[in-house]
């Protein structure tokens, strides 16, 4: 149990918001399919995979379906949205035919955030690193008992990452960082994920990139958590990172199988009894992006590649398209 000294006595609003909100070691496989578009840039834990599930996250042969939408206005292809899963394998590419597909008929690359930033504002960076860091004296060792103080040490240990690199992050920021090394070494890695892919293909055929949100935008949904719910989500973390990483590898098969429903359960019944959670890391950036994604057009069409969360129920960029006069079919 994590002793949570933020000035958030036991029983207040904040304390409930933090139990409800975080209630399933699935949180943190939501966050990362909601959010992890910018998690590499802000954690600096990029590593060399350990290893591949081949034979676990093969994707069936022939799938009928794929997480690819076509919209339409007036009957021309206008864009065609995409659902992103942030890591993968090696073993998922090379990918559906349908994929290439689709990106020869596009011109522009749409993202969540253009993966750029990074490199060419080094700047901005450094801001986005400064807020996701602990201010005012505090850090992990203030906020945390000792007992679950000692399992991010070991775990940070095991991970080779000196504690002195995690000691100022906010433990959402932990939680990230400390669950993304287990993935490489199950084999998922962010350098594999499909918005990586796709940006790296595009700035080689000199295509145009456009990032729907900032990297500091991005970042900020999770900032934004109450304390005391960071500090549930990096104690569940630590409490069931094998049942993420389990959780991770069925996501991955439903993804390829273009399984909507099993999508549908595995990201978003969860998040949807966290109300407010759900508002902000999804249905807000939802509304956000509809209007720049109507945007596009025929005469340019946007290959559009988001978190596969944003693009499934009734409170999606595809449901809201649709609300919005154009015609959207899944492929």
């Amino acid at each position: 149990m994590v002793t949570v000294r933020t000035g958030v006595p036991e029983g207040d609003e904040g304390a409930c918001y933090a139990r409800s909100i975080m209630r399933t070691p699935r949180l943190a496989v939501l966050v990362l399919s909601a959010l992890a578009s910018a998690l590499p840039a802000v954690a600096q834990t990029a590593q060399p995979s350990l290893g591949d599930l081949a034979r676990r996250s093969a994707a069936p042969s022939g799938p009928t379906r794929h997480p690819i939408w076509r919209v339409s206005k007036d009957g021309q292809t206008v864009a065609y949205l995409v659902g992103s899963i942030h890591v993968l394998t090696k073993a998922s590419y090379p990918l559906p035919p349908l994929f290439d597909t689709v990106y020869a008929n596009t011109k522009i690359l749409v993202e969540e955030v253009d993966l750029d930033e990074s490199a060419t504002d080094p700047a901005a960076v450094g801001g986005i690193v400064g807020r996701a860091m602990l201010t005012d004296g505090e850090t992990l060792k203030t906020l945390l008992d000792a007992p679950t103080y000692a399992r991010v040490s070991e775990k940070a240990a095991a991970a080779r990452m000196p504690m002195m690199l995690l000691e100022r992050m906010k433990p959402w920021l932990v939680a990230m960082t400390l669950m993304i090394p287990e993935l490489q070494r199950a084999g998922f890695d962010p350098a594999q994920g499909l918005d990586r892919h796709f940006y790296n293909r595009a700035k080689g055929d000199g295509r145009p990139i456009r990032g729907l949100e900032t990297m500091a935008y991005q970042l900020d949904r999770m900032n934004g958590l109450p304390m005391p719910a960071q500090l549930e989500l990096l104690t569940t973390t630590l409490d069931d990172v094998d049942t993420q990483v389990k959780n991770v590898g069925a996501l991955v098969e439903a993804w390829q199988r273009g399984d909507t429903p099993a999508l549908e359960r595995l990201l978003l019944k969860e998040l949807k009894d966290s109300p407010d959670v759900y508002e902000r890391l999804l249905v807000e950036r939802n509304r956000n992006w509809v209007p720049l994604i109507a945007k596009c057009d025929a005469a340019a069409p946007c290959m559009v590649v988001v978190g596969g969360a944003h693009l499934l129920g009734p409170d999606s960029v595809v449901a809201m398209l649709g609300k919005a006069g154009f015609t959207v079919e899944q492929q």
